[in-house]
């Protein structure tokens, strides 16, 4: 927090508490606050609220879920977490939010089972929430790869709740995206490059690597040929290029099955990135 704005922070707690504001008329000016985006001044006050002894268990349950929103947004998600965590059920409406973010906080820091857990073991108040439950259940399901759960789950979709049908549809097309992956093989790759230097990246998918590598290993290896002929093992000039030529080759083998997972694991970070856009869509709509 910068020194500006714990200074307009204490002055705007010490005027409050001079004028006899209670706790729910700090709380509104915390989030009159957060409506502006003045997200530290109104860090600062919502935790000299929380520390109140006289704070009522509903009233700090709105200082939580307020912090969880702040943090959520500035995306420091753990300390999101937390402060939602502690949101109690004395209010269903905010309990429900505080939770399904929670669960949609740790999937995105890649703690499916324990969103997981949270959603499984919450029940939800109407049929809305309920199919946003196994929506997001379904995508924690396509992000662990788990592609047998969510056909159990995608079973439930219901095409007639507009609000999440198309989230629903790209639910699906993620796990034809997830099956539809190629199959390539960082041990075949490196083999193939071992046998035609180049071609291992080829078959990864750079084939102006492949071809390239395979260009200058051809002139490296000529140039070491020609060195050993006319002027012998000893030659500086076959000393030169043959070492040349032998990292090359040793490199390309190494460098082609590193590119196969390099590509794969773009591939499964970018279908990860759109199951998260579309987990988080429902929630935005079913909460605001």
């Amino acid at each position: 927090m910068s020194i500006r704005g714990a200074l307009i922070a204490l002055t705007l707690v010490v005027r409050l508490q001079a004028s006899g504001q209670t706790a729910s008329q700090e709380l509104l000016f915390a989030k009159h606050l957060i409506a502006k985006k003045n997200y530290e001044e109104a860090i600062y006050l919502l935790k000299n609220v929380g520390t109140s002894p006289s704070l009522a268990p509903l009233q700090n349950d709105s200082v939580h879920f307020f912090l969880g929103n702040i943090y959520y947004t500035q995306q420091q998600l753990p300390e999101s977490i937390t402060h939602f965590d502690l949101v109690s059920g004395l209010s269903k409406r905010m309990k429900s939010e505080a939770l399904f973010f929670s669960a949609f906080n740790n999937a995105y820091l890649k703690k499916y089972s324990v969103a997981k857990q949270k959603l499984l073991t919450y029940t939800p108040v109407d049929s809305g929430e309920h199919q946003v439950r196994n929506l997001e259940l379904a995508g924690i399901s396509l992000l662990q790869r788990d592609l047998k759960n969510f056909d159990s789950l995608s079973k439930s979709f219901d095409a007639t709740n507009y609000s999440i049908d198309q989230q629903e549809k790209k639910m699906n097309e993620h796990r034809d995206r997830i099956l539809g992956q190629p199959k390539k093989s960082p041990l075949l790759a490196a083999s193939l490059s071992g046998i035609l230097p180049g071609a291992g990246k080829f078959y990864a998918g750079n084939k102006g690597q492949g071809i390239y590598t395979l260009l200058i290993s051809t002139v490296l290896g000529l140039q070491a040929w020609e060195g050993y002929h006319k002027d012998g093992p000893s030659s500086a000039r076959f000393i030169i290029y043959s070492t040349l030529f032998t990292s090359l080759y040793i490199g390309t083998i190494w460098g082609s099955a590193f590119s196969v997972k390099l590509k794969r694991d773009q591939l499964n970070e970018t279908i990860n990135n759109q199951i998260l856009f579309d987990m988080h869509i429902p929630l935005r709509t079913l909460f605001h």
